[in-house]
């Protein structure tokens, strides 16, 4: 027999609630925190849940849990190299376990997380088209079966989570990318000020005057950057 699961009105509200908030955040940590606490919301009698993130290699990326069983639960995974979140990421498919003591797929993981409390869980994959970029977990206290329907709402708040993953990831990546160019155009303002002045005191064309500049960087072992800006700060009125 199924345990109540939110009706149609409530879910619509769990994804509500989650997207106001997911949409608010700026960072892929913040949203994985969110997320978490979003399935929990989505079904009310569990012990916990969790999101990890995945790299090609199957090592973590990023990771997030409502308490701490949950994050030893997870941690425990990885460091034998079992467990229900790597079997869903690395299938794409769902993975349910309805007694982890009498679970044999993975049994060393089973035993542990039996001994931290936490008797079941169901594990979905994180996707982006077919490929897994990670999982979201829930954790129950009990030996339980999720039915189903529950296995499909994880699924839905899953498929949600993606979506707003992904997009964060990108917001991320752009930033990243634009404060590397704005370094790179600050160091270029820089190293351009640097040259003229070596061409006006040295007499140097542009290229030796720069070649200059690079076999310093070379023989210091410090950044072009950086010894463009000691030329500039050794030139009275231009020195910050």
């Amino acid at each position: 027999m199924d345990t109540e699961l939110p009706l149609a009105d409530e879910l619509a509200a769990v994804f509500a609630r989650a997207t106001n908030m997911l949409l608010s955040e700026e960072t892929v940590s913040n949203a994985l925190n969110l997320i978490t606490e979003a399935a929990v919301l989505a079904v009310d009698d569990a012990s916990g849940a969790g999101v990890s993130l995945m790299d090609p290699d199957g090592s973590r990326s990023s990771t997030a849990s409502t308490n701490s069983l949950v994050a030893q639960a997870d941690s425990l995974q990885y460091e034998l190299g079992q467990g229900p979140c790597l079997t869903a990421w690395a299938s794409g498919e769902p993975v349910n376990v309805e007694d982890v003591r009498a679970d044999s797929r993975w049994p060393e993981w089973g035993v542990a997380a039996s001994d931290l409390g936490l008797r079941s869980c169901v594990s979905v994959p994180l996707l982006s088209g077919d490929l897994a970029f990670g999982a979201i977990k829930i954790y129950w206290d009990r030996p339980r079966f999720a039915s189903p329907r529950l296995i499909r709402l994880v699924e839905m708040l899953a498929a949600q989570a993606s979506i707003f993953l992904l997009n964060i990831q990108s917001r991320e990546k752009v930033a990243m990318l634009s404060d590397q160019l704005k370094i790179a155009l600050s160091q270029r303002d820089i190293v351009g000020t640097a040259k003229g002045i070596v061409m006006a005191r040295q007499g140097l064309s542009e290229g030796e005057a720069i070649l200059y500049l690079i076999t310093r960087s070379n023989n210091e072992g410090r950044p072009l950057g950086a010894i463009a800006q000691d030329v500039v700060d050794a030139l009275p009125g231009l020195g910050s």
